[in-house]
């Protein structure tokens, strides 16, 4: 997950923070979903993407950021946001709505 200027296209944000944080690559990107955080309150929107075909390489941190890379089957990840393991708002809102494609 990572943020982006006002300006910036969003899915070029999203392939920048996806190889900053992660050291990956992704050939194809679909858009899941597009949120407000919390419309009352703030004006922030999220989008998730889908990215497939993954290549690895190495992750460039920002010196601010103490990020621990793990890779997980997307069942235990769709777990996890249910019992409350992850429990940020957007992640747990993309998992649900994977789960949901899943079952359709």
């Amino acid at each position: 997950m990572g943020g982006a200027p006002k300006n910036d296209d969003p899915l070029d944000a999203a392939k920048r923070e996806l190889k900053e944080e992660t050291g990956l690559s992704a050939l194809h990107w679909t858009t899941l979903m597009h949120l407000y955080g919390s419309n009352s309150i703030t004006d922030e929107e999220g989008l998730v993407y889908v990215a497939r075909e993954l290549s690895e390489g190495e992750p460039d941190f920002e010196e601010t950021e103490n990020i621990a890379i793990r890779k997980i089957p997307l069942s235990q990840a769709i777990s996890m946001a249910n019992t409350g393991e992850i429990n940020d708002a957007i992640s747990v809102a993309a998992l649900l709505r994977v789960s949901q494609q899943q079952s359709s």
